[in-house]
């Protein structure tokens, strides 16, 4: 048993371990940049770069490959049995440790971003504020019940409790304030509701949800799903459907109350408003593109208001969250009348290990190479007669 676990630490450390890995690392990034000519970003990344595992086709021949969240698991073995537990511990080899630790902060930092950071975008018509931002991928049905004037109360359902359901997979939630069931069935990632021209057990008042193919970019894509409500007191359920494109959401009531049903983007909170005073545009020399553009702000959090400009190479960052400047609409291209600023809006609570990680590893290579370069010099001052 000793020796098959060493053979197996020998293997975890081992150099030729760390060259597949890497090899392979480098083969999924061409096959992830390739396949985003006719794949979103999104799904491509969800696809070769948070999966495990991943069927990549070849000429129509499914070939199975490590998915590069395995690989950077694999990789971080290596580099704590390699490069911390095996290598000789000597003052020659701090600066190569150091590295090696640098790398692993990196690699920590990356996986606390993929499933702790909260990613999307606040757009917002110069005049007014904005207090919360959407996700560009994420989905959430979200069942609100107006409790008198300015009070709501709001149950979420998060998008990975039912984007992945298959047709025909059911799931039913509930919650002890809500006096009925709510059945999500028949989810679509892109889809548009159409008039149901043929009999289907799915139509709706007429109408029926139709699979449309998946865009290019994600975040342009219209959910939709199948609800069915079913009142825990006994009652008859009622029949929707539920469209992210559809302006208002879908109203029922029961035991004599009213709740609205509606499907969006997730939603996140920000800590502060932000209220859009000014946006401004540069253009290129002769050109209809813009060069550049920023956008003055009003930070007000606690009732206290500071001036700030957002632009394109000067974020905002307060609390843990980045606000870039990424887009706008024009005011006579959809804009109605007054220009629109985008803002992407990021909380990463892992937001500066990647500053440090490169400073752990800058200061490994320098005091490694260093210690070489002392090393050479005494040693060709020794040769001298």
């Amino acid at each position: 048993m000793t020796r098959m676990l060493r053979r197996l630490f020998d293997a975890l450390a081992s150099f030729q371990l760390a060259i597949v890995v890497l090899a392979f690392l480098f083969l999924l990034t061409i096959i992830g940049t390739l396949e985003q000519t006719h794949s979103s970003l999104y799904e491509v990344q969800r696809r070769y770069f948070e999966s495990a595992f991943v069927i990549h086709r070849v000429a129509g021949i499914p070939l199975p490959l490590p998915g590069v969240s395995l690989l950077l698991v694999v990789l971080a073995v290596n580099l704590v049995c390699g490069g911390m537990v095996r290598i000789r511990k000597a003052s020659t080899t701090v600066g190569v440790i150091l590295g090696h630790i640098g790398i692993l902060v990196m690699l920590a930092g990356s996986a606390i971003e993929s499933y702790a950071s909260q990613k999307g975008h606040t757009t917002l018509p110069e005049g007014e504020s904005a207090s919360e931002f959407v996700s560009y991928f994420d989905w959430e049905i979200a069942v609100t019940e107006q409790k008198g004037v300015g009070r709501l109360t709001e149950l979420v359902i998060p998008g990975e409790k039912f984007m992945h359901l298959a047709p025909g997979e059911l799931a039913t939630f509930t919650a002890p304030e809500l006096p009925f069931e709510l059945v999500v069935h028949n989810v679509y990632a892109n889809c548009e509701p159409r008039a149901a021209v043929n009999a289907t057990s799915l139509a709706v008042d007429g109408f029926a949800l139709v699979q449309m193919p998946r865009e290019k970019e994600a975040e342009s894509e219209t959910a939709g799903a199948y609800v069915t409500v079913r009142p825990t007191g006994g009652g008859e359920p009622q029949q929707g459907i539920l469209w992210s494109g559809e302006r208002f959401p879908m109203s029922v009531i029961v035991a004599e109350r009213r709740f609205t049903i509606d499907f969006s983007h997730r939603r996140w909170r920000l800590p502060f408003a932000v209220h859009l005073d000014d946006f401004r545009q540069e253009l290129h020399p002769g050109m209809g593109m813009a060069k550049s553009f920023e956008s003055d702000v009003t930070k007000v959090e606690n009732g206290v208001p500071q001036k700030i400009k957002i632009s394109m190479n000067e974020p905002l960052r307060e609390e843990g969250y980045t606000l870039f400047q990424s887009g706008f609409i024009e005011p006579d291209k959809g804009g109605g009348g007054r220009w629109w600023s985008t803002f992407s809006v990021v909380r990463n609570p892992a937001d500066s290990v990647p500053l440090w990680s490169c400073i752990i590893i800058a200061a490994g290579l320098l005091l490694h190479f260093s210690q070489k370069l002392i090393r050479h010099v005494r040693a060709e001052s020794r040769r001298r007669p």
